[in-house]
């Protein structure tokens, strides 16, 4: 009878290979995991600066109207205003647009009034400089859509 005594190695062996297997595993699915929280912050963030913007431009359309939304250099209301990554307002040439913002105006006369009623509905999304654009598209972040009432005989600031 030929017998040979085996160490065990071999088990040992089958059973490290394992463990490496699973912290390989569990090391990608947590890698996976923080790649994910580091997107949807990202997204959070973006969405919270593009609600800061659209109350900004707001603000400035009560205040001013279309007017007061054009930028210094052009003489024109502009239907669309760009931000460049850090959410600096650019013109649409001017460097890199992340962000943009449609906005478009409409004006009706107020009921039982003699003045008109005048709404602005603001869209804020990603632009064509954003890294993700040409895996994305035009990405929608926020929308907002703000009413101001301009008295007859006013100008369009609403005053008199």
């Amino acid at each position: 009878m030929n017998s040979r005594k085996r160490s065990g190695s071999g088990i040992f062996l089958m059973e490290m290979i394992m463990v490496c297997g699973f912290f390989l595993l569990s090391a990608a699915v947590c890698i996976q995991v923080f790649l994910k929280a580091d997107s949807m912050s990202r997204l959070a963030r973006e969405k919270n600066q593009a609600v800061l913007a659209a109350e900004s431009l707001a603000d400035t359309w009560k205040a001013y109207g279309m007017e007061g939304l054009q930028p210094a250099s052009n003489g024109e209301a502009a239907p669309e205003v760009y931000w460049n990554a850090g959410w600096e307002r650019t013109g649409e040439e001017g460097g890199e647009p992340c962000f943009y913002a449609q906005l478009m105006e409409t004006s009706k006369p107020a009921e039982g009034e003699e003045g008109v009623l005048s709404s602005l509905r603001i869209e804020i999304g990603r632009g064509e400089g954003h890294s993700r654009w040409r895996e994305l598209g035009k990405e929608l972040l926020f929308t907002l859509e703000v009413k101001r009432y301009i008295p007859a005989g006013g100008d369009s600031d609403g005053k008199k």
